[in-house]
């Protein structure tokens, strides 16, 4: 079973929180899972508005890369350059 840690950093999450669910390989365990993350997002307020989404312009080279290396991790290549982009700017700001 992942850690915590090795969980959030595979999801490029912010957190990881356990969810109330009895039985979530059940038939409706995806039903229950996602009415319980709604009800999460919802306690907190959904993360999703504090994001922005914008496009950005790059050489050929760096997308085909960056599609390749998301690609050998099962991760889409517009997830991978934001994680980068996020991990540069935390570096900065310290």
């Amino acid at each position: 079973m992942l850690s915590d840690e090795e969980i959030r950093r595979c999801l490029h999450a912010t957190r990881v929180v356990p969810l109330p669910v009895t039985n979530p390989h059940g038939p409706l365990g995806l039903e229950h899972l996602a009415e319980s993350v709604k009800q999460l997002n919802q306690s907190r307020g959904d993360a999703k508005q504090a994001s922005v989404r914008r496009p950005i312009e790059l050489p050929l080279e760096t997308w085909e890369k960056l599609i390749q290396l998301a690609s050998a991790n099962q991760i889409t290549a517009g997830d991978l350059a934001a994680a980068i982009v996020e991990q540069y700017v935390e570096s900065v700001e310290s």
